[in-house]
């Protein structure tokens, strides 16, 4: 996918990502949150080295490798809150906000 498709698909699942109820429908909210990550996480790289993964495994290896410890600190993040989500972990809201927190510090390095 080049970039102009990852940023389509990050389209995509803002809108889907919109419809839910951060608190009430968390797990989907977590999901979706990473997917949309991945794919901000894929336009930065295309911007910033000329090339992305394709998938999200060791991502937050190959940020690090690039110099990018701050962006794979907060996917690493993300990823563990997308985790805990699967197991009805109170705080749901707090959860919600952090994501949020996290997806738009990855938003910014995309564009730096």
């Amino acid at each position: 996918m080049n970039e102009a498709g990852h940023a389509a698909a990050l389209d995509e699942l803002r809108r889907a990502r919109g419809r839910l109820s951060a608190a009430e429908d968390i797990r989907a909210y977590a999901e979706l949150s990473f997917g949309m990550a991945f794919h901000v996480i894929s336009v930065g790289a295309q911007r910033q080295h000329g090339v992305h993964r394709e998938q999200h495994e060791g991502l937050t290896r190959w940020l690090r490798e690039r110099g990018h410890a701050e962006a794979a600190t907060a996917l690493a993040e993300l990823e563990s809150l997308r985790l805990g989500r699967w197991y009805g972990r109170q705080g749901n809201g707090d959860a919600a906000t952090k994501i949020d927190e996290l997806l738009a510090q990855l938003e910014a390095w995309a564009v730096a």
